[in-house]
């Protein structure tokens, strides 16, 4: 059985990527690409649809002699995953990640601490979903002279087209059997194994070598960290305090969250304890010399200890206000930094596409219907991560970013899609896989049968983003201002169009607030171009366009009523989709409509944590019975809201839920289920790490 979505770690290699869970076992594997089909599918199924498990052997045992745990944390800055592993006395580091210097390769290091563990390691390769069981081959190695050389061997999985190379220090049997073996790792002791995926037609790649894979990996992920200048954060404690402001029913924290007895000290107050611990320290060692130790200490007499005591101790003040507000500013630009680099894991260093997510099929609500695949590029994404990536020193990326839109919409800028593939392909074919699906969860999904849906909101969206892109200097090429003129001129054909909204619901098509306001936008960013930047275009049809739509929205979008806005003219439900409007501006953030809509949101769409639902579906509208989790994007869309508007205090303590509900590696997935303190939905989720820096940088961080 797979472990909960919170106790996985994303490994990338900015191609393609691997969850490894707390338990040591490699579960989600696509080669080599994010959307190809999976090497490893235990994720969606059981150790016969693939994994690659490395853990001690007391931790998959029924009944373990000893105690395990473990301690688990990316490299600063990277996605090299590091996890200790503590059995009894004895303890092991396994080192993972994918490097980056070419190939499609896994790469797990376990190196002995203290004392002696026996590792478990069973490797069960799988192509296709789990379906195909390739066939392997065990390739004894030899050296230049063509002398036997045990650490040259390999195992080679292949299947028609695809291949796997397993190379390692001790070789498990592998398939078909799914054999798995035991070593024993003493401290000092290392052992590495590595997994490279290549197309069965071309030889084996070369191994890698650990030591220079590892730092060459690790100096690029932080050379693009580098491009991030953070401000000045405090002093470290020991643990950061996660708590969140708003706790569901019953006060409890979500799974995953640590909270540190120290986390309430001001760094004042931290130095000072530091000091007296420091003079007991001096004060032991004494004795321990009195005692027959050869440990040379200062000379700390008793009546000097207890003055220095007292005069550290005087010097240890209660945690001001301002202290707390510190603190949780160095937390909040410590997710921006991490939802960065989840950004950057997940956009294809081959094509240059931004995937929604990972994975495909993990539910929104565990056991239900809500399963799509999200291994697919959106516009919206796109768009929005261009405005992250710009803003943040990222150039290479946003140029990535900019130019795969302008492949994808080259297909057809007057019919464009929602969704594309990570090439700008159209795949509107959605299959059904014969998978258990993730705690039974069906159905199994591959590909995105909403790719052929019009979304206006995806259309308004690139061209608010290319219009920022002309007001921070981005100038236009031979490409991409014909195609913005195209997708103009083909959006003056959708004014007052019906469509399922950037929610993609199954219920009968309706004229979207959210949808519409996005083609104002974009009318708005057409008269701008031309206007202010001397573009040629039609500005004038544009403009009226503009101001027709504007028009339509106050007079059909508008409840008057309420007092707000609504989802569908003519409605009186709202939706998160509408706290955008103020983003693109439509209007101001402290408008009274507005904040009539935020109230009317906070009354109707609300979970009691302070998290929102994307909208209320007591009618059924989106096809399924039942309303889905509390949604992460919305919930920080209703957080920049807050603190753009004046309520500053109300966002900060939102962000801090969003916060706690993330895992102990800083990693969301789509919605958050308070009943079971669990993530569900499809993992990472690519946009709720985009909201998130939206927040953060709302608060002038």
């Amino acid at each position: 059985m797979a472990s909960f979505i919170e106790d996985y770690a994303l490994l990338s290699d900015m191609n393609t990527g691997a969850l490894v869970s707390r338990s040591g076992s490699i579960d989600w594997f696509c080669a080599p690409r994010f959307d190809s089909r999976a090497v490893f599918a235990a994720l969606l199924g059981e150790r016969e649809h693939g994994r690659w498990l490395l853990a001690p052997l007391e931790s998959v045992n029924p009944a373990p002699v000893e105690e395990v745990r473990t301690e688990r944390s990316y490299r600063e800055n990277t996605f090299i995953l590091q996890t200790v592993w503590f059995v009894g006395e004895a303890s092991v580091r396994v080192t993972e990640f994918m490097p980056l210097s070419g190939g499609t390769t896994i790469v797990r290091n376990v190196e002995g601490l203290t004392g002696e563990v026996t590792m478990y390691h069973e490797l069960a390769l799988r192509f296709d979903y789990g379906k195909t069981v390739p066939w392997v081959t065990r390739y004894e190695g030899a050296d230049a002279t063509g002398a036997p050389d045990p650490s040259a061997d390999m195992l080679v999985g292949m299947a028609g087209p695809h291949a796997l190379v397993f190379r390692g220090d001790s070789l498990p049997e592998g398939d078909p059997e799914s054999k798995a073996e035991t070593f024993t790792v003493s401290a000092g002791q290392s052992y590495t194994f590595t997994l490279s995926y290549f197309a069965s037609n071309h030889n084996p790649p070369a191994p890698v070598d650990y030591p220079s894979a590892l730092t060459y990996t690790q100096e690029q992920w932080q050379e693009w960290s580098d491009l991030y200048s953070p401000a000045d954060s405090l002093p470290e404690a020991e643990e950061e305090d996660a708590t969140p402001a708003h706790l569901p029913e019953g006060g409890q924290v979500p799974t995953g969250v640590r909270v540190s007895e120290q986390a309430e000290q001001a760094p004042a107050t931290i130095s000072a304890v530091r000091e007296v611990e420091e003079l007991e320290e001096a004060k032991t060692s004494s004795l321990l010399l009195e005692t027959g130790s050869n440990t040379a200490a200062p000379e700390v007499d008793e009546a000097t200890y207890h003055e220095l005591a007292q005069t550290a101790a005087s010097q240890v003040v209660a945690p001001t206000a301002e202290d707390h507000r510190e603190e949780a500013n160095a937390r909040y630009r410590e997710a921006r930094l991490r939802s960065l680099l989840v950004l950057r894991a997940l956009i294809s260093r081959e094509t240059g596409a931004l995937v929604a997510s990972a994975t495909t099929s993990l539910p929104e609500v565990l056991g239900g219907k809500r399963n799509y695949d999200f291994r697919f590029t959106w516009l919206r994404d796109v768009a929005m991560a261009m405005d992250v990536t710009l803003t943040h020193g990222h150039e290479r990326e946003t140029a990535q970013l900019r130019n795969w839109i302008l492949r994808a919409l080259a297909n057809n800028p007057r019919r464009i899609h929602a969704v594309y593939g990570l090439a700008g392909e159209k795949d509107d074919i959605e299959r059904r896989l014969a998978l258990p699906g993730y705690e039974g969860s069906q159905p199994v999904r591959s590909g995105n049968g909403s790719g052929d849906q019009f979304q206006g909101d995806a259309l308004g969206q690139v061209l608010v983003t290319f219009a920022n892109l002309r007001e921070a200097g981005v100038a236009e090429d031979h490409l991409s201002w014909p195609i913005q003129k195209a997708l103009l001129n083909a959006a003056t054909e959708r004014i007052g169009d019906t469509d399922r909204s950037m929610w993609e619901t199954f219920g009968e098509p309706a004229v979207y607030t959210h949808s519409q306001a996005m083609l104002w936008a974009a009318f708005d960013a057409g008269v701008s171009a031309v206007r202010d930047f001397g573009l040629d275009g039609d500005a004038a049809t544009w403009e009226h366009c503009r101001d027709a739509v504007a028009d339509d929205i106050l007079d059909r979008g508008l409840n008057a009523d309420l007092g707000c806005f609504v989802s569908t003219y003519g409605g009186t439900a709202v939706d998160a989709s509408l706290l955008q409007l103020p983003q693109i501006g439509l209007v101001d953030w402290d408008d009274p409509r507005m904040l009539a809509t935020v109230q009317r949101i906070e009354q109707t769409i609300a979970h009691p944590s302070g998290m929102i639902y994307r909208y209320d579906n007591s009618d059924s509208q989106d096809g399924f019975e039942g309303q889905d989790n509390p949604h992460f994007i919305s919930s920080l869309w209703l957080a920049e809201q807050y603190i753009r508007s004046g309520r500053e205090e109300d966002g900060r303590a939102l962000l801090d839920t969003v916060l706690a509900c993330a895992n102990d590696l800083g990693l969301m997935s789509s919605e958050y289920d308070f009943d079971q303190q669990r993530l569900t939905g499809n993992f990472p989720q690519a946009l709720a790490h985009i909201s998130l820096i939206r927040v953060v940088e709302a608060l002038g961080l």
